[in-house]
């Protein structure tokens, strides 16, 4: 690759312009209706954040071109490419070097025109700022141009000015809303001409086409037709996509919004790692997207340590069948239980099914069959097309897998493997293997999955320091190719270990990337996929995973990476770059580390960890301060002192009744103050804390406060029960020393000690809780909890004082539902952490939405509390719905004050859509609280009575155990809810509401309720739902500033 030309930008020879006569498509500016109304604190201080770091140096002043041999096309199609494109095949590898100046003097404005294509990716708005930037300081008249919503923009001339103004108001920030994104492609040649004539008729100098591998190929496909026919507009891409398969090492070494999307599912990976260790009773299986490539599902795998990952190209490689991949999965599983360990983390990409052989050949036809326009998408249609080996593995496959097969195709007329719920086929072929084992007597644990599925809030979140200077950088490299003239090149930036000035950047020709495949039963000029590499040049991310596997298996190592971080100066993890790239460029993976030999304690594994086995991020959590008040800064007994306010009571027409319980219904308000003076410190205490409650973020910082005061206390201890309730019945107990919880301050979950069963509810459990603490000699038992858990304190208390027990009792509102809040309490632990990082997804989702325009998001949020048919609280959703304005917000409050009933709910919700449907908007997002359902009274009483029987019950069985109304409503329900009212019970007894998928419900009887209007004229948009249930995935999460300190 040496130099064979080099000569400064400004010298670019100008390519001529050939006018047309007609004008099909509008060749006017629109007015520009997007830019954003409000803001978060966050987004504004990222907004704030300059850009010019994130530029290299060689780009400064006039950088020249260098340019080097031609990449040579893969040599099998390196005929037929050439054929397909004919002038701009021979295009040459171009460096920018360091040039003198600015070349201002000899430079003429130009006019460069942006267009997002394909799913959205975060940092576009920054490859954005890039090219107006760069643009801007070839010639500050030049003009920057945005095509409106993808490709489609082009050749329709739906277009507007990209002012500084505009330009400002999204730097650094996610999503695509900025112009909008589309999947539309420029194929025809009609849309080729129009496409020509629109960008003649403005007189573009250049185009850059921001997507992935299809995207640009297509603007590849551009650049041809434009340069065979003459036209002046030159055209580039940057490279995006989520799913990092667009990349040609060393030039182009990633995509972008790969590392944002990785440490975003990241985060919430370790999140339900973190709840998998709290409660010990769960398999968490995630679905990561990635339809090609496993590239996804590798990086998370890396940053969090699962105990399993699936890759989809070494399922390929190897040909490992359904059976296989069952059996791998069931080993692990029994090995686990065989060790106390019913619980785990598994990961696998959304692509999966795709690699699997029987499934890899059956898709293959179903495309082409589907293709074809005389085959409906019925069963019996395409079982009728089918060869008769794909139609067996069919036939094999459960109904909602085989009714998700037929679902429309994607753009490129391939399954949407975005909606085949692989997790659940996986969980259901392992569980019968597993129920083999059992009736074989090698099995006898317990395996109950949770399935998640991570896509759609991963691809417009606010883009990583990385993403955000890689963008920038891939921008203003986009806008000096074009300055330069030069056509058909996808921007490249290399060098990405060093500081982001040292970055070297140029262009790679998109040709030169490109072999063919098959499409829509054609063959078509694709750019290649980068999928794992298992063996050669670029395999160490693979080789770094496969080195530690078996180890995962078994041992829980779970890495938690915790949230972004923007913080430059005080959190190095900041501006850390993805861990395959890291790896690909010669850095070293990090070790194992050493764990502690698991201790089985009743019915939990104890496990405690190192600080030194602790992420980076959860290492610089635990190093900050808490905050306190003052009185509270020494952490001393001594320097408090308790005082008396006033008297309590009860709501009057309560009094008689509650007064049966408890001997005294006005105990005194306390309130903690300054000591003033000399005064003794009590001696010998010995406290024992319970984590009675369900997890909540802040838990570990509480059992800091109680250690770190404690030792103010001569000869004093504090012990955690291990395993909750249970483990204070069974007196499984450790010393918490200050070490011990400093390892653990800023951690989410209740890891440290665990949880099982929520209550204290029978006279033997009460007395079994007295006679712990007798043994024991504890002066104190600390009760951690919501508020069960603290009406629960109170009964505890009042049965210690009668059997004349010297054990004081006291509760910690803790709960992320948030409903232990009165006139005493004003915050529960957990509730702020919860919120915001629910408030991040649903920002990300409704930030995709308006990106897109299409969707229609029906998030669920859990509430955290377990209620059954009592109507449940909505705090987190109003609080989550205050921070980030959705469309709309179900509370479960509000529909049981207006006594809704679910046509009446299902009628506002199609209101609201026709309703901006009318003003172009397709698009929205709608949060459902959790517990929505048992606020409609017909389906209030129809869980109440599912309740009173005992589960799980075959549904033949249940139907005559319902009166007549409830059984018509039962029997009028979707299958899919039908099955999920049949679950099995939560400890308390109750329906399990985060398992009834109520946002489904509603999208589907939405859907239903819209086509209605639709056959009366009185709808005329388009309403394509996603749904989503938001709730594991935040309740561990990493403890904010407030919760640490609260």
């Amino acid at each position: 690759n040496f130099c064979h030309l080099l000569f400064p930008c400004s010298q670019a020879p100008p390519a001529p312009w050939v006018p047309l006569a007609t004008m099909g498509p509008k060749t006017e500016y629109s007015e520009y209706k997007r830019s954003r109304r409000a803001y978060s604190a966050l987004q504004k201080e990222r907004l704030d954040a300059s850009c010019d770091a994130y530029l290299p140096a060689v780009l400064k002043g006039a950088p020249q071109v260098v340019k080097k041999d031609a990449v040579p096309a893969d040599a099998k199609d390196a005929e037929t490419i050439r054929k397909l494109f004919p002038t701009t095949y021979d295009t040459p590898l171009v460096e920018f070097a360091p040039g003198s100046g600015d070349g201002g003097a000899s430079r003429s404005p130009i006019k460069v025109a942006v267009v997002l294509s394909g799913g959205q990716a975060p940092g576009g708005h920054n490859v954005i700022a890039g090219i107006f930037d760069g643009v801007k300081k070839w010639h500050p008249d030049s003009k920057m141009i945005g095509f409106l919503d993808g490709p489609h923009g082009i050749f329709t001339g739906n277009f507007v000015e990209i002012t500084a103004e505009i330009m400002d108001g999204f730097r650094n920030t996610g999503g695509f809303d900025m112009l909008g994104s589309g999947r539309h492609k420029i194929e025809t040649e009609e849309q080729f001409q129009d496409s020509m004539a629109v960008c003649n008729a403005i007189g573009l100098d250049g185009l850059v086409v921001i997507g992935g591998d299809d995207s640009n190929t297509n603007g590849a496909l551009l650049a041809e037709y434009f340069k065979a026919h003459g036209c002046k507009t030159k055209v580039c891409g940057a490279p995006k996509t989520i799913d990092g398969d667009l990349k040609c090492p060393p030039h182009i070494p990633i995509s972008f919004g790969f590392d944002t999307a990785c440490k975003t599912y990241a985060t919430l990976v370790g999140n339900v790692a973190v709840d998998a260790l709290s409660a010990q009773k769960y398999y968490h299986i995630v679905r990561l997207m990635g339809r090609s490539a496993s590239n996804i599902a590798l990086e998370v795998a890396l940053l969090t340590r699962p105990n399993a990952c699936l890759i989809g190209e070494e399922v390929d490689r190897d040909k490992r069948s359904l059976k296989d991949i069952t059996i791998e999965l069931a080993d692990m599983i029994e090995q686990r239980s065989v060790a106390g360990k019913d619980y785990g983390v598994i990961i696998l990409p959304e692509g999966l099914i795709e690699f699997i052989p029987e499934f890899n050949a059956l898709m293959s036809e179903l495309n082409d069959t589907l293709a074809k326009p005389s085959v409906e998408p019925t069963e019996a249609s395409i079982l009728a097309a089918l060869s008769p080996d794909n139609a067996s593995v069919f036939k094999y496959l459960p109904d909602f897998i085989r009714a998700q097969l037929l679902l429309d195709r994607d753009p490129h007329g391939n399954v949407q493997v975005a909606k085949i719920e692989t997790e659940k086929l996986l969980a259901a072929t392992v569980t019968t293997e597993l129920e083999r084992r059992r009736a074989a007597g090698s099995y006898k644990g317990s395996f109950k999955a949770q399935f998640h599925a991570y896509g759609y809030e991963g691809r417009a979140g606010m883009p990583t320091i990385f993403d955000a200077a890689y963008c920038y950088a891939l921008g203003a490299t986009a806008a000096n190719l074009l300055a330069c003239g030069l056509t058909g090149y996808l921007a490249s930036v290399k060098n990405l270990l060093a500081p982001a000035s040292q970055w070297q950047c140029g262009g790679v020709p998109i040709t030169s990337l490109c072999v063919i495949e098959r499409r829509k039963g054609k063959d078509k000029p694709v750019i290649r996929k980068a999928l794992v590499e298992l063996e050669g040049d670029l395999s160490q991310p693979y080789t770094a995973y496969k080195k530690i596997r078996n180890e995962l298996r078994l041992l829980d190592a779970y890495n938690i990476p915790g949230p972004i971080q923007y913080d430059m100066d005080g959190c190095k993890v900041s501006t850390d770059i993805p861990m395959t790239l890291q790896l690909e460029l010669g850095a070293q993976a990090k070790a194992l580390g050493s764990y502690p030999s698991p201790k089985q304690m009743g019915k939990f594994i104890h496990a405690p960890q190192s600080l030194g086995t602790r992420s980076e991020l959860q290492q610089w959590r635990s190093s900050r301060p808490h905050s306190v008040p003052a009185f509270l800064k020494e952490k001393s007994i001594a320097s408090v002192e308790v005082q008396e306010i006033s008297a309590t009571m009860c709501h009057e027409h309560d009094m008689e009744y509650i007064g049966k319980f408890f001997t005294n219904i006005e105990a005194p308000l306390v309130q903690l103050k300054p000591h003033q003076g000399a005064k003794e410190t009590p001696r010998a205490q010995k406290i024992g804390v319970v984590f009675s409650g369900r997890q909540a973020p802040g838990c570990h910082d509480l059992l800091c406060g109680i250690v770190d005061v404690l030792r103010s206390s001569p000869n004093s201890t504090v012990v955690g029960f291990v395993g909750g309730t249970h483990g204070l019945f069974d007196r499984q107990v450790v010393e918490l020393t200050p070490e011990l919880c400093k390892a653990y301050s800023g951690t989410g979950g209740l890891e440290l000690l665990g949880r099982t069963v929520d209550r204290l509810k029978t006279d033997e459990e009460l007395e079994s809780a007295r006679k712990t603490c007798l043994d024991l000699g504890l002066t104190g038992l600390v009760l951690i909890g919501g508020a069960r858990t603290n009406t629960d304190t109170a009964y505890l208390s009042e049965y210690f004082k009668k059997k004349g027990s010297k054990t004081a009792i006291v509760g910690v509102p803790c709960g992320i539902e948030g409903n232990m809040v009165n006139e005493f309490v004003e915050a529960s632990i957990g509730f702020d952490s919860a919120t915001k990082a629910v408030a991040q997804l649903v920002g990300n989702t409704a930030i995709d939405g308006s990106s897109a325009r299409k969707y229609y998001y029906f998030l669920r949020l859990m509430d955290g509390a377990s209620t059954g048919s009592h109507a449940s609280s909505s705090h987190l959703a109003l609080e989550v719905a205050l921070q980030t304005k959705p469309n709309m917000l179900l509370l479960t409050e509000e529909v049981e004050d207006k006594r809704m009933s679910l046509r009446e709910l299902v009628n506002e919700v199609a209101d609201m859509v026709v309703r901006r449907a009318k003003d172009g908007n397709n698009f929205g997002t709608i949060l459902v609280a959790e517990g929505l359902l048992t606020a409609i009274p017909e389906f209030r009483s129809l869980i109440g009575e599912i309740e009173a029987i005992p589960m799980p019950t075959p549904e033949e069985e249940v139907l005559p155990q319902l009166t007549q109304w409830s059984r018509a409503l039962f029997q009028s329900l979707p299958d899919f809810l039908r099955s999920e009212l049949l679950l099995e019970r939560q400890s308390n007894k109750s329906l399990q509401m985060s398992q009834i998928e109520t946002e489904r419900l509603l999208a589907f009887l939405v859907e239903g309720e819209l086509k209605h209007r639709q056959t009366k004229g009185a709808f005329k948009g388009s309403f394509s739902p996603v749904c989503q249930f938001i709730g594991y995935q935040a309740r561990c999460s990493v403890p904010s500033d407030f919760d640490m300190d609260y």
